[in-house]
């Protein structure tokens, strides 16, 4: 998701776009998505602090959850907002305090895209539709690192779910 997003906030007009990765050995593949800058997740809040003057960003994207996700509030600039859209450490329930959110003039709000597809799936064709002009266009790229023929679905599930992998895994039928 982090190299759609990179992308995409480029092309939504974002001035800088920082990222995070699990990983050493993903932050070449990152650099080359378009991020302003790449930091491993443990610490980032630290060095995306010093990047920005302490002002913070504007935005922070979350499929992680967890301590990153609280550490991402402290990232916020004032009006920003933090977007949760995911828990792929499968955390516990944490609860932001109101008190911060509302002293700091800050929000968050959830996505969840199959929710989403229940209550209004022409918005996900409408959504999925732009995505497509991009890629038609060559505005995005999918970022598929890595093709497996659809016999190794299994292998491509594990490569996912263990986090080692980079970019997209494209299953082929031929």
């Amino acid at each position: 998701m982090g190299s759609a997003a990179a992308q995409l906030a480029r092309e939504l007009g974002a001035a800088r776009v920082y990222g995070t990765v699990g990983s050493v050995e993903k932050i070449p593949y990152a650099a080359e998505l378009g991020y302003d800058g790449v930091f491993l997740r443990e610490g980032f809040a630290e060095r995306l602090a010093a990047v920005t003057g302490g002002r913070g960003v504007d935005l922070v994207l979350d499929p992680v959850g967890g301590p990153i996700r609280e550490q991402s509030l402290t990232v916020l600039a004032p009006f920003g907002r933090l977007v949760a859209y995911g828990d792929l450490g499968r955390h516990e329930q944490w609860t932001a305090s109101v008190w911060d959110l509302w002293k700091g003039n800050r929000t968050i709000a959830g996505f969840n895209i199959g929710d989403l597809a229940r209550r209004a799936p022409e918005r996900i064709g409408d959504y999925l539709g732009e995505a497509l002009r991009l890629l038609a266009a060559g505005r995005i790229r999918p970022g598929v690192t890595r093709t497996l023929p659809l016999a190794e679905a299994a292998k491509a599930h594990h490569l996912l779910e263990s986090g080692t992998g980079r970019g997209k895994i494209l299953l082929s039928l031929t």
